[in-house]
């Protein structure tokens, strides 16, 4: 298997090596601005009080083993050293800063032996060499466009250095402590602890084992800006083969790798996942255990980008100083160990239907998974669920839902518990409301009822409230089958009794069908707006739509998906209803809620299915007061 591996490496360390820098990577493009950012950044690590080991991370920098020839002098050599994947601009940019303080290092760290850096370009442009002789002005800075830019960063750190002097600090000498400083521990365990507060970079080395080609790995991390995840980096740091005991390396490897693809392959079941991810986080995950690691480290939108891998990696280190743990394969047991801890209290969370739902609501309401954790953690379960309780009290806060009116955003808080505490209530124990159908699908909010005014405002839409209602009534879209369904109901009528009921009806029908045809088939491409609003009129009557006194109140809407709101948004209850029972009789999920109102299983006395009155909104409030009436703060005699 791979083994290609991370650590965290001072620059001390790179005192003498050789990288080369192939030709497939694009010259060397940092500007002034990046080089000013980069020594604005330097400065602040200097000025802060820092912990001891605190240090200030550099993005990674990608090699692989590699050797090449040298020319020197007329002589071929051999050169052993690192092909740079990803990451020479920042190398390149570190030489230069170390050339600008060339003599201050040779004078305080004599041991230090500069890195060289290999450019493969073109013959007559010899990067390397402008570089070791940058300090000395020549014409060559403006034959080639690499050399403009090395020289103009060696020119603005200069002038950035002079600007910085103010006669008190001395920033040539602690930014050149914070390059250069180490102070190596050893432990018991033999792992060595840099306690210096210095500059490090993340050293991802792939292994010659590597499937990819070096071009494979630089174009996916630059065609498209996709950098190492924090993943990758914490994958090759618990991965690398040096950290366990030679028999048992091979094993050990495939054992968290087999493991790490289980915590994965769990995560990428949307169910599972969107349950625990809020989809309104700053973060998105190509890894979704990356999502576990954050959690675990307690990442933040303020924490630099590798964040998680650094407290990993610091973890380890900490982890070094414990007698009990006696070599890398130890303390790698038990970083892997919390790891598989944490995943198994989220799949408990999950398998619970009580905490699947209680704390599904929490999270989309923006809850941190976080703090949540760390409650269950100290808590017995009995009071976890309790704590969790009284967290939902605190989001829903004090609610007065005969008041609530659509467009306030407290209604689709109040719909979306009602549905979950529903749903957790059914008799059907395994039944789960679906958070990751609820997230991707984008539900909302729409009235049970039909709002009084005609919101149809184009022509296609129009075109397209007719060809619903031929549908309800015919069973048909074809206008052909329309009128052949008329033809046939209209003979009908002629040999009913006249005064039945359902003669009446059918009279009721005919009418409208009439009408709805009339809209078109009439030459005209266009529907006839005013003929259209007279039509609807009629069928809104018809309907009885028009009885619900506030159409705008929380009684008069439901919780539905964007697909299935966008359908039947300016359509009538019974239309809607029909709808709701073919999606349910599909197997397409309706919240258990919405599909009671469209039951009328809240109106138990109603006598007509067909029609959503004010008792049927009445009824369905007081539903919603009493299931949700433990988690908020109001007129508690209300709906009982």
């Amino acid at each position: 298997m791979s083994t290609n591996s991370v650590t965290l490496r001072n620059l001390r360390s790179l005192s003498g090596m050789n990288f080369f820098i192939p030709d497939y990577q694009r010259g060397y493009r940092w500007s002034s601005f990046e080089a000013e950012q980069l020594m604005n950044d330097l400065k602040e690590f200097c000025k802060r009080r820092k912990e001891e080991g605190e240090f200030y991370c550099l993005q990674p920098i990608v090699v692989k083993k590699r050797t090449w020839l040298r020319e020197e002098n007329g002589k071929t050599s051999e050169v052993n050293g690192y092909e740079v994947i990803d990451g020479q601009q920042r190398l390149t940019t570190l030489y230069i800063l170390m050339k600008c303080k060339e003599q201050k290092i040779k004078a305080l760290y004599e041991d230090f032996q500069p890195f060289s850096i290999k450019y493969e370009t073109r013959v007559e442009f010899d990067s390397q060499k402008f570089l070791e002789n940058i300090d000395k002005p020549t014409e060559a800075s403006s034959e080639f466009i690499d050399f403009y830019h090395m020289r103009s960063v060696y020119d603005s750190i200069n002038d950035w250095f002079k600007k910085s002097y103010d006669g008190k600090s001395d920033y040539d000498r602690k930014i050149i402590d914070a390059l250069l400083s180490q102070d190596i521990e050893e432990t018991e365990g033999g792992s060595d602890i840099d306690k210096a507060n210095n500059v490090r970079m993340i050293w991802y080395e792939v292994s010659d084992s590597e499937n990819s080609s070096s071009n494979d790995i630089f174009t996916r991390l630059n065609i498209g800006k996709i950098p190492l995840t924090n993943a990758e980096l914490i994958k090759a740091l618990l991965l690398r083969r040096g950290n366990f005991i030679e028999s048992e390396a091979s094993l050990k490897q495939i054992q968290i790798s087999t493991e790490w693809n289980q915590i994965e392959q769990r995560l990428q079941d949307d169910s599972f996942w969107y349950f625990l991810y809020n989809t309104s986080s700053e973060f998105r995950y190509e890894n979704r255990i990356e999502f576990l690691f954050d959690l675990m480290k307690h990442r933040t939108k303020d924490s630099e980008y590798y964040y998680t891998f650094n407290e990993f990696n610091r973890r380890l280190e900490d982890l070094g100083r414990d007698p009990d743990l006696q070599n890398n394969q130890a303390r790698i047991d038990k970083i892997w160990l919390e790891v598989k801890q944490t995943f198994q209290t989220l799949e408990e969370w999950y398998e619970d239907r009580t905490l699947y739902h209680l704390i599904g609501f929490l999270i989309e309401q923006g809850e941190d998974i976080k703090d949540l954790r760390e409650q269950s953690l100290s808590r017995s379960k009995s009071d976890f669920i309790a704590y969790i309780k009284e967290k939902i009290r605190e989001k829903m806060g004090e609610v007065n839902l005969r008041d609530l009116t659509y467009g306030e955003k407290t209604v689709k808080k109040v719909l979306l518990l009602f549905n979950i505490l529903t749903t957790l209530k059914s008799s059907q124990s395994s039944s789960r409301f679906p958070f990751g159908r609820y997230k991707k699908e984008k539900w909302d909010i729409e009235h049970i009822t039909s709002q009084t005014e005609i919101n149809i405002h184009d022509d296609k839409k129009r075109k397209e409230w007719i060809k619903d209602m031929f549908v309800y009534f015919t069973g048909k879209e074809d206008i052909s089958a329309v009128q052949n369904y008329l033809e046939k109901l209209i003979n009908k009528i002629k040999k009913g009794p006249y005064e039945s009921p359902t003669t009446a009806k059918e009279r009721s029908e005919a009418k409208i069908l009439k009408a709805l045809l009339s809209l078109v088939c009439d030459p005209e491409p266009r529907v006839n707006v005013e003929e259209f609003e007279k039509t609807f009129r009629q069928v809104q009557s018809y309907f009885s739509e028009d009885e619900v006194r506030d159409k705008n109140n929380i009684s008069n809407l439901a919780l539905l998906d964007a697909q299935t709101n966008r359908g039947y948004k300016n359509s009538f209850f019974p239309v809607k209803r029909e709808w709701i029972i073919r999606k349910d009789r599909q197997g397409i999920f309706v919240p258990i809620g919405t599909k009671n109102v469209f039951l009328k299983y809240y109106s138990p006395k109603s006598n007509n299915m067909l029609r959503w009155g004010n008792e049927d909104a009445e009824n369905y409030l007081s539903a919603i007061e009493r299931e949700i009436a433990d988690y908020v703060e109001g007129d508690k005699n209300v709906g009982n």
